[in-house]
């Protein structure tokens, strides 16, 4: 991280020394023009590597409790800030493991599931802390050939947004959950006709609107400009659910 954040146009940050893991840290984003206001905040926290408890949560780790906390009092305190903002704010987060949500085949999604997702065994509730403060999508990577959005949703009921249970199922949508897509060759992937590819976010500041697609490596010219899977998920500040 040292040598990250020393490199020419880098925004990485290591992070607080008394949060778990290296690399938990914000990003605002100005609104365009001359104005002194973010339009956007992007978080971005450590996932760490393996299971500090194999025996009981084999695989692969977690969002630390210390985390969460931090997360959750850097939104509150760049609330009052971003309330003065003349147009609507967004927040979105940036995680390379996987929540352990992303495996819920039952959520409505986009892309492919081509393996299942190495999300970590232990829940530690990131998930209902990112719903809590309002980002509204989060991105993360780990496995190579997954490039699906899946939709996660809270209950249609007045007590939802007031700490009642959250649930991943039919009701309101909460928050999309993303892959990256995998770009390098220092890893797996191309199996089953799979093509390596990124994805993009497009922010639109003056909507509030949030769009994404995938950049597939290709042979062709055609291929590799075509926009895959592209869709709006956040429209006029609100997360937006699946055409049908």
């Amino acid at each position: 991280m040292s040598l990250l954040e020393s490199l020419p146009y880098s925004l990485s940050e290591a992070g607080p020394d008394d949060v778990d893991g290296i690399g938990n840290y914000v990003i605002e984003v100005l609104a365009p023009g001359t104005s002194t206001h973010s339009a956007l905040t992007l978080y971005l926290l450590d996932t760490h590597a393996y299971s500090p408890d194999e025996g009981t949560f084999p695989g692969y780790g977690w969002v630390k409790p210390s985390q969460i906390r931090w997360f959750r009092d850097t939104a509150q305190d760049l609330k009052k800030a971003h309330s003065k903002y003349t147009h609507i704010h967004l927040d979105m987060a940036f995680i390379h493991i996987p929540l352990p949500e992303y495996r819920d085949a039952t959520l409505a999604r986009t892309g492919s599931w081509r393996e299942p997702p190495t999300a970590p065994v232990f829940n530690s509730g990131f998930r209902d802390a990112l719903v809590d403060v309002g980002i509204v999508a989060v991105g993360c990577g780990h496995d190579h050939v997954n490039d699906y959005c899946a939709l996660s949703t809270v209950p249609n009921t007045s007590s939802s947004s007031e700490g009642g249970d959250k649930g991943t199922g039919d009701g309101k949508p909460a928050l999309w959950m993303c892959y990256a897509g995998a770009s390098g060759f220092g890893g797996y992937g191309g199996w089953g006709g799979y093509e390596r590819r990124l994805r993009v976010w497009e922010f639109d500041a003056n909507e509030a609107k949030l769009s994404t697609w995938k950049r597939v490596e290709g042979p062709g010219d055609a291929e590799r400009k075509a926009r895959l899977d592209e869709g709006v998920v956040v429209e006029g500040g609100r997360v937006v659910g699946l055409a049908t």
